[in-house]
């Protein structure tokens, strides 16, 4: 089927020629001037639709783009002229097939989208969570164990003051001087490890990343810290739409 659009003339009017039988659509003097008479051509073959200009100084838009000719759908969004008159596209492929807008392109009915299992991201969860739990816990007794030993080195540094102000001790004055700085400097150094809790988190969360993300292949976008209940509770993914079951 083909049918020719353009601009009625005297009342101004949509104008359409569908296979030899014309009818107008919308409101008169609703056409601008830039439309003219017969503007563009409508070629329906089956579930294909596309769209012309009939001349070359004829401005036509597509879903907000100039365009000479172009595939479109029953949705499309089609304009005419320097001024965009937005064409009534549905009503008028209604009018010209006298068919429901389904059945003229049923190339538009969306398929279901995917569906894929969520279950595999709840162990990845809660492994992330109690691992991090454990690193914490780890450091908390690690920040215990400083302590003590800051304790011990204020102790091993008031014992060498205290040699060095005990008269008649001779050489085993410097002795037990020596003795007490190098139990000094052992505790400070011994087990300085500080950055290890921030290098064991960060190692942590790139296995997380590449393991709690959308199971759609296709996607796989990272779930990043959306807690599982919450990606349980929604059922589907933002990014690609596939849905999950668990």
């Amino acid at each position: 089927m083909e049918i020719i659009i353009g601009r009625e003339e005297g009342a101004r009017r949509l104008h359409c020629i569908a296979d030899g039988r014309e009818f107008n659509v919308g409101a008169a003097g609703s056409v601008p001037t830039s439309v003219s008479r017969k503007h563009c051509r409508i070629v329906v073959l089956g579930e294909k639709m596309s769209i012309e200009n009939l001349r070359d100084q004829n401005i036509t838009y597509v879903d907000g783009n100039q365009v000479f000719s172009k595939s479109i759908t029953s949705t499309s969004k089609v304009q005419l002229g320097s001024e965009k008159f937005a064409v009534p596209l549905q009503q008028i492929l209604q009018l010209a097939t006298g068919k429901p807008i389904a059945s003229v392109n049923s190339s538009e009915k969306k398929p279901e989208p995917p569906t894929f299992s969520l279950r595999p991201m709840k162990s990845v969860w809660e492994e992330y969570n109690q691992k991090m739990l454990q690193i914490d816990i780890d450091n908390a007794k690690k920040q215990k164990e400083d302590k003590k030993k800051r304790n011990i080195q204020a102790l091993c540094s008031s014992i060498g003051m205290l040699f060095v102000l005990v008269p008649d001790l001779g050489v085993m004055r410097y002795v037990l001087m020596g003795i007490s700085a190098l139990i000094t400097v052992y505790i400070m150094f011994k087990g300085d490890d500080d950055d290890i809790t921030v290098v064991k988190k960060n190692k942590l969360n790139e296995e997380y990343a590449t393991k709690y993300k959308c199971p759609n292949p296709a996607c796989g976008k990272p779930f990043g810290s959306v807690p599982y209940r919450s990606i349980e509770y929604n059922k589907q993914c933002f990014a690609c739409g596939c849905k999950y079951t668990h």
